[in-house]
């Protein structure tokens, strides 16, 4: 600070206690008889505090009022006047690539320039009194930020910045200065992109209705902003995942970054059976079912809702007999040939025949039809091909005793009579 201009007297009122004032007199008899308000502000401004009005103060101007109204030229304008004594700030405000627009109107758009009863002079009872003179108050919504309720000179520099806004630094930078942990997160090779456009793009800097600063109900509402077709997909749903209605996309999803496509929070079927936790046993079968394997549960489902039973993506039977139509498996027809259940011969479909005789065929065209489940685990299981140990039937589990030979297997389950199969000798059952 220039104080060539200020006697040794008013160096030390600037560094004086809050509420110490010092009188003297000005070239025109004693301002602060009058105007004895201004010694008595919490901080006084150093040329008030030793009533050297005329460092601010030129001539008087020549009014018709009583001289009560009398009223004083500056002796420079702003903010020239003020950089006299506060030139530190001259190369700030010349390098700012934004500045406060009100520097233009004068410091004294937000600063007093005689005292205050708050630091740096300011005109409102907080900075943030002083700042809602222009800018609309931002805390009108339920959930407030937390430097929003102390200071807006936490985020924002109120004299100029060389970001947008007037921000410190720019974003996501200074969010990070307080959401250390978020910076952790994007350490995940997957960035969610509008994190990477500033963390405005989903949070509210100020306030806003939802906990998470969120602009928009995090759940599903903020999200289904951009991914509109996930959004109309969860709204139609018949069968929404219960997921979804409970915990929203962040049951799944991590919001900021993952290690994982689709910024999931663990890869399939991990992810699923922290749910699904009955399912933990079959998904570390040594034999899996193919989407299982590749950790593709959404091959089979739709994540975020269907409008078939257990939210598959295709219809599929859920009872146990099921004449045979043409769709009733179209979900296991994604994958699968779906002539393994149209044509009674083969010598190429399946090795699952007897001879030429698809048995796929006949379990399914029976006069009672079978589900594919009814002898293979959807997810996984312990014998090749994934083949269950135990048939559901009822309330009961019927054991299947299947084994498996060099050219074909047998098996001897409750629900028929011991069988045997020879790919290249039919074998006569009874």
């Amino acid at each position: 600070m220039n104080i060539a201009l200020l006697s040794a007297t008013l160096a030390a009122v600037l560094w004086a206690q809050p509420g110490q004032a010092l009188a003297a007199s000005s070239s025109k008899g004693d301002c602060l008889s009058c105007h004895s308000a201004l010694k008595k502000r919490r901080f006084a401004h150093g040329p008030v505090g030793v009533g050297m009005c005329s460092a601010c103060h030129g001539a008087e101007k020549p009014v018709k009022e009583p001289a009560k109204h009398h009223t004083f030229t500056p002796t420079k304008e702003q903010p020239e006047l003020c950089l006299s004594c506060h030139d530190g700030m001259r190369p700030q405000l010349a390098g700012f690539k934004v500045p406060h627009p009100a520097i233009e109107s004068g410091c004294t758009s937000c600063h007093d320039p005689h005292g205050s009863e708050q630091r740096f002079f300011l005109k409102g009872k907080t900075m943030d009194q002083t700042c809602s003179a222009c800018h609309e108050a931002k805390t009108k919504a339920a959930v407030i930020h937390k430097p929003v309720g102390t200071s807006c000179g936490l985020c924002h520099d109120p004299h100029g910045s060389a970001n947008a806004k007037l921000l410190k630094a720019a974003s996501p930078e200074l969010c990070f200065g307080c959401h250390a942990k978020v910076r952790q997160e994007l350490g995940g090779s997957k960035v969610h992109a509008p994190v990477k456009a500033g963390c405005v793009s989903c949070h509210d800097p100020h306030s806003a209705p939802k906990e998470g600063l969120l602009k928009a109900d995090g759940r599903k509402g903020l999200c289904i902003g951009c991914h509109k077709k996930v959004g109309e997909r969860v709204q139609s749903a018949k069968r929404p995942h219960e997921a979804v209605e409970k915990s929203g996309c962040v049951g799944c999803h991590s919001p900021h970054a993952s290690n994982h496509d689709h910024l999931v929070k663990e890869a399939m079927p991990k992810l699923c059976v922290g749910c699904h936790a009955g399912m933990k046993a079959e998904v570390s079968s040594p034999f899996l079912h193919g989407p299982t394997k590749l950790g593709e549960c959404t091959g089979c489902h739709d994540a975020h809702g269907a409008d078939n039973p257990k939210i598959l993506r295709q219809y599929f039977p859920e009872g146990f007999y099921n004449p045979y139509k043409d769709g009733l498996y179209s979900l296991c027809f994604n994958c699968h040939e779906k002539d393994i259940a149209k044509d009674e011969r083969t010598k190429t479909l399946t090795d699952f025949r007897n001879g030429d005789q698809n048995l796929h065929y006949l379990h399914v065209h029976a006069q009672k039809g079978r589900s594919c489940k009814a002898c293979h685990q959807v997810h996984g299981g312990r014998q090749e091909k994934h083949v269950r140990e135990n048939v559901p039937f009822g309330t009961w589990m019927l054991p299947i005793n299947f084994k498996r030979t060099a050219r074909g297997g047998t098996c001897n389950v409750g629900c028929h009579n011991p069988k045997a199969y020879d790919r290249s000798k039919a074998v006569d059952n009874p």
